[in-house]
């Protein structure tokens, strides 16, 4: 199970911005890339996905940048990765093997198995809101 570098990327902004709520003013892009330490334009194109989804707000000219959209936090991970493209990630092998299954298991399939249940509980059944409580969390903002 990998995530695309855009579900990652949109992850670390949100959590980023949900640190620093309320804003005096709108974040700007290039500021935000900066201190994720990701490439701005990447950052750009996946703050507009989140933009046309309202996941996040937006607003132009010289004070102009991005803020969270007004119910981030009652959406879920699962919510930001299936915008991304990434809601079938925890259907697929984690070593990304075609054929694995019960069956006919990869190397750590019995060792994913037993905590992916909780994995998947993490993404889709606590919203952002109670996950920015989360003392571990705030890490994945840094993490490159």
């Amino acid at each position: 199970m990998i995530l695309s570098r855009s579900s990652v990327y949109a992850i670390r902004l949100i959590f980023s911005l949900l640190e620093k709520q309320p804003l005096s003013r709108f974040l700007r892009i290039k500021d935000a890339a900066l201190e994720l330490d990701v490439p701005y334009f990447q950052l750009a194109k996946v703050a507009n996905v989140m933009i046309s989804e309202k996941i996040l707000t937006s607003s132009t000219g010289p004070n102009g940048g991005i803020d969270l959209g007004p119910n981030v936090n009652d959406l879920t991970l699962q919510d930001i990765i299936t915008t991304f493209g990434d809601g079938d990630v925890f259907d697929s092998c984690i070593l990304g093997l075609k054929e694995c299954s019960d069956e006919s298991p990869c190397p750590i399939h019995s060792a994913w198995s037993s905590v992916k249940g909780e994995i998947i509980d993490i993404f889709s059944n606590r919203t952002l809101g109670e996950l920015k409580k989360d003392e571990v969390l705030p890490i994945i903002i840094k993490s490159k």
